[in-house]
């Protein structure tokens, strides 16, 4: 191993040590179904694929659950097609190679079962403006979107993508967003190409800039017309559900850094998209910039998008995917040392792309996060600025053991069922520590019951304690304490 990697590892494991690890951060990873590279391996042709699917889906999130990961944002719209049942746009033919019907069951239903399931929250990942390419298999692109509103659509660089100029493409997105918020149990709302596209000097909206401009600078309208439909959408969503978080993923830098040559493809500049003025203006609740860079173009920035945070969250997401050998060959050493980073400068938490790095272990990046970064589970910050007023506290706790098994059970809080959901602690000192994150065993339980094996070798006393949780992450005060003597003496 080279001596930078050696140093590096020495200092996470001693500097960042397990003391480091907050109670509370956001562990997200991006799930793709985009040419199913995250899932599914292979698509629905008969009956028993969906339980393959289905199966091979569960792993997954297993995998995020056991190495305390917290979030999934799970691909719902790809280009112009989706995962669900919609009214509006057709299935995506990676569920069911390329027949754009019905695959035999909701993707998207059993995804969320199975998060909460997990205690694992399920934000859509949404790609809003592009529409994919122009052709398909040597054939037109049939999306309906394209077919039906064609005023909508702008051909560019050989690929289809809405037109944020024109406002009736606001209107036809926001049906979209509408559509899944008000039928499905989701934690969270993640758009994905929020922006005009790569080059965007090039994109041909002339015609449409003629019509709306209204006589402004090009790169100010362009800029108006992202604004105009991010409020739009935050307004939407947290009418219908106002727990409900919304998030971005926005290109890795914000804007150039006085003295700072380093920035070129920028978020404000080149794809006039203005993250900081959503955070300002309290139209996002987070955003997670896309900070797939080496060093000179990932160390200034995260400080640069602290500074437009406007005490929102930021999560800077890590480039997985750049420890292929095709996508740069990047060492753990360089992923490890910028989620050390991104905690030192107190983001709340990181996200990675993609999964399959993740599940397929590259490299050893799931084993160091589980091992050395994420050894206890985490709670997810409270958003403060939607609820601060904390759920009240369980009750009446116990511990029961029945055979091999500890049951600790309680008693529901007056809170609504559907709006709470428990974390259980546990020490073997009195009182309970609540604010170290070594003592929680898990932080999203929505039964009034959990279940723990029993190791009759460890002649050890534990104190247990339950809190509730809001779906704005708000904590209550923790329950009476419950003591139970794990060992082969009686309780």
């Amino acid at each position: 191993m080279a001596m930078r990697q050696l140093l590096l590892f020495f200092f996470v494991f001693i500097h960042w040590g397990l003391s480091a690890q907050p109670k509370q951060e956001i562990r997200a990873a991006w799930l793709t179904t985009n040419y199913a590279l995250d899932w599914p391996s292979k698509p629905v042709h008969q009956t028993t694929d969906i339980l393959q699917q289905q199966t091979e889906l569960s792993r997954i999130l297993d995998q995020l659950k056991a190495a305390h990961f917290n979030v999934v944002f799970f691909q719902t719209r790809i280009r112009g097609n989706v995962i669900y049942p919609s009214k509006i746009e057709p299935w995506s033919h990676f569920l069911n190679g390329n027949r754009l019907k019905n695959p035999g069951y909701d993707p998207l239903e059993f995804v969320i079962r199975a998060c909460h399931q997990r205690g694992l929250e399920c934000h859509i990942w949404f790609v809003t403006y592009p529409l994919g390419l122009e052709k398909i298999n040597g054939k037109k692109n049939q999306s309906p979107v394209v077919v039906k509103n064609k005023s909508l659509v702008k051909r560019n660089q050989g690929e289809l993508y809405l037109d944020p100029g024109n406002p009736q493409t606001s209107v036809y997105l926001l049906s979209l967003v509408k559509e899944i918020v008000s039928q499905y149990d989701i934690d969270g709302f993640h758009f994905d190409y929020v922006r005009y596209p790569e080059k965007a000097d090039r994109f041909p909206d002339q015609d449409t800039y003629r019509k709306y401009g209204q006589k402004r600078d090009l790169s100010t309208w362009r800029r108006e017309n992202i604004n105009r439909f991010i409020y739009a959408a935050y307004d939407s969503i947290k009418a219908m559900k106002p727990w409900v978080q919304v998030s971005s993923s926005v290109l890795g830098m914000y804007q150039k850094i006085p003295g700072n040559t380093s920035a070129h493809w920028t978020a404000y500049s080149s794809v006039f998209q203005d993250p900081a003025d959503w955070l300002k203006k309290g139209k996002h609740d987070f955003i997670v910039p896309m900070m797939y860079y080496p060093d000179h173009l990932f160390y200034p920035f995260v400080g640069n998008w602290q500074e437009h945070s406007s005490d929102r969250f930021v999560v800077p997401g890590i480039g997985l995917y750049r420890m292929d050998d095709k996508e740069g060959g990047w060492n753990i050493g360089r992923i490890i040392d910028q989620v050390a980073y991104s905690r030192s400068l107190h983001t709340q938490g990181n996200a990675f792309y993609r999964t399959q790095q993740l599940i397929e272990n590259k490299k050893g990046v799931m084993d160091t996060l589980r091992n050395h970064f994420y050894q206890f589970p985490a709670q997810l910050p409270p958003l403060v600025w939607l609820d601060s007023v904390a759920p009240s506290i369980p009750s009446q706790p116990e511990a029961i053991q029945q055979g091999d098994s500890l049951y600790l059970r309680w008693n529901n809080s007056t809170d609504t069922a559907e709006k709470i959901y428990y974390s259980i602690y546990c020490s073997d000192r009195f009182p309970v520590d609540t604010q170290d994150p070594k003592n929680l065993i898990d932080t999203r339980v929505y039964n009034e019951e959990y279940v723990l094996p029993v190791d009759r070798n460890k002649e050890k006393g534990y104190f247990y304690l339950i809190t509730t949780s809001d779906r704005y992450h708000n904590e209550s005060q923790g329950s009476p304490v419950v003591f139970f003597y794990m060992g082969s003496l009686e309780k």
